[in-house]
């Protein structure tokens, strides 16, 4: 049994404050940030990147540029090397009205639940989930040109949950994860008996190597 990963958290009164601390943290390492300020609901992240693993939608050296999830579905923009090249796909779920194939797109995957889209650039790809999702409770690959490994989200979820959370953590504000190390920064909640916490970053690991 592995000692579990070196755990440090801050807490801060302002969100500007957690995410200098955050981008700090990450330096260069891929990262996600969110698309609005609602962020990512958490309880259901490791059960989508869990399920749609085991079905082959997803590998665990593939990059994640956008997520988004809900308790019943998901959306996602993966890149995938294939002989030696990157292409992105756009994953999502599968509407009971007809999905027109995105001008610079093409239809890729169409099963009874999940309907994919391969695109040539990533930008086109986030386009298009943007566009699905609305952006709401959606992270994304901003400022970077490069998303985490599905492999080191699932492991560093595993560990986040492994240990204690931030009291009413429930959302993911913004997220980096490399091979050694991840960060995660929680929005601000309200206790039971009236107290609040505020901006928390804790961070996973000791290297921000990729």
């Amino acid at each position: 049994m592995t000692d579990p990963a070196p755990r440090t958290e801050q807490v801060f009164a302002e969100r500007n404050d957690a995410m200098a601390e955050f981008l700090r943290g990450a330096a260069s390492a891929p990262r996600l940030l969110p698309a609005e300020d609602i962020g990512l609901p958490i309880f259901n992240a490791l059960a989508a990147l869990q399920w749609t693993s085991e079905t082959g939608l997803l590998q665990g050296a593939d990059r994640l540029h956008a997520v988004w999830f809900s308790g019943e579905t998901a959306a996602t923009v993966i890149e995938r090397i294939i002989e030696g090249k990157p292409h992105f796909r756009y994953l999502g779920p599968r509407m009971e009205t007809q999905q027109p194939t995105p001008s610079d797109g093409t239809a890729s995957l169409d099963e009874p639940f999940v309907k994919g889209f391969d695109f040539d650039d990533r930008w086109s790809a986030i386009a298009h989930f943007l566009q699905r999702t609305q952006g709401r409770g959606a992270l994304v690959s901003l400022f970077s040109t490069r998303g985490p490994e599905v492999d080191h989200l699932r492991r560093w979820l595993t560990e986040l949950f492994s240990g204690p959370l931030p009291s009413g953590a429930d959302h993911l504000q913004a997220l980096w994860a490399t091979a050694l190390g991840a960060g995660f920064v929680f929005p601000p909640a309200a206790y039971a008996d009236g107290r609040e916490r505020g901006w928390v970053y804790l961070e996973l690991g000791s290297s921000r190597e990729d």
